[in-house]
């Protein structure tokens, strides 16, 4: 079956129960081909396979970014969408999720750590009080379906505003913001962004090369499908010492 047989290739990338997994995904092509298959798995489906993996002890964890907020236009705690994939919108709908905080870089939330994740409120969308910091703190993985490490590893910004790398630099956005409660404030975050006045490149996928020869993460195909496992703290320390070290040199192209 399908469904068992997806469970089966999570199970073998080496997700387990009181694990904290973090999904990047495209699903369409889990879609398609379990509907060619005759065994038409839903989102639902999938969300499911992973919590009972997981556990009640465990965390999953789905991107619900949105930039709106960025641009002046009001983040709705309640209603602004998810523009990360079909699995955060479905998560959001669901009631064993909770939504973070954070106009700008949301998550929907399960298990143990979701209440404690729901109630931080920082400014910096990478800070060292952010959950990209977390992430690295209690060893997340992070479950990657059919995406590339460019549309999937935010953790990036993370470790280029903890580094203070020449080619991005803190900057404030305000617009109004309501919480859960429908009270309505005006707020100011930050993000770590590239200057508009420079040429910046950016991309992380140069990087699969080490991380396949530290042993960072495990990949495989599945019903034509590319779905990797990154071990969050060992990719962590990884970029780290590539912006310590070697100037960016497998993350951006920019000038100084």
């Amino acid at each position: 079956m399908f469904v068992e047989d997806l469970k089966n290739c999570f199970k073998n990338l080496g997700i387990s129960k009181n694990d904290t997994i973090f999904v990047s995904s495209d699903i369409s092509t889990l879609i398609y081909t379990s509907i060619k298959n005759k065994e038409k798995i839903t989102p639902d489906d999938i969300i499911n396979i992973l919590i009972d993996l997981v556990g009640a002890n465990g965390n999953l964890i789905f991107p619900t970014y949105n930039w709106d907020f960025c641009k002046g236009i009001t983040f709705d705690y309640k209603t602004t969408p998810s523009k990360t994939g079909s699995l955060s919108q479905y998560a959001l709908k669901r009631n064993d999720f909770i939504r973070t905080q954070h106009p700008i870089y949301s998550f929907a939330v399960y298990g143990k750590d979701a209440k404690y994740l729901a109630s931080l409120d920082y400014k910096s969308s990478f800070g060292k009080d952010s959950i990209f910091s977390w992430f690295y703190q209690i060893g997340a993985k992070n479950l990657i379906i059919n995406v590339s490490y460019q549309h999937s590893s935010t953790f990036v910004h993370y470790l280029e505003e903890k580094c203070s790398v020449k080619y991005r630099f803190l900057k404030n956005f305000t617009a109004d913001y309501i919480d859960k409660e429908g009270n309505q404030s005006t707020r100011t975050y930050q993000m770590y962004v590239r200057p508009l006045d420079k040429q910046v490149l950016t991309t992380i996928d140069p990087m699969h090369e080490v991380f396949v020869k530290e042993n960072a993460v495990k990949e495989v195909n599945f019903n034509h499908s590319t779905i990797r496992l990154l071990d969050m703290k060992k990719a962590y320390d990884l970029v780290e010492d590539n912006i310590i070290n070697h100037n960016s040199d497998r993350l951006a192209i920019f000038e100084v």
